[in-house]
């Protein structure tokens, strides 16, 4: 009961006022990026340490190769 009072409530305000649509839609949006950002993070930092590691290597390789 209380929670379809506040459903109602909302779709109304959001109905009547287009800056609240606006930052609802920012917020879905920010959402949105935060879940897919959550969903790769795993698959990222391996990517991440993987091309680090990388550029270690090359970087030890050139200042042996110097000396």
């Amino acid at each position: 009961m209380v929670l379809k009072r506040v459903r109602a409530n909302f779709k109304r305000f959001i109905k009547s006022n287009a800056k609240g649509q606006t930052t609802t839609e920012y917020i879905l949006i920010l959402f949105v990026v935060v879940m897919v950002a959550l969903k790769f993070r795993g698959l990222m930092k391996e990517k991440i340490t993987s091309q680090m590691d990388t550029l270690g290597t090359k970087i030890e390789q050139i200042t042996n190769d110097s000396e």
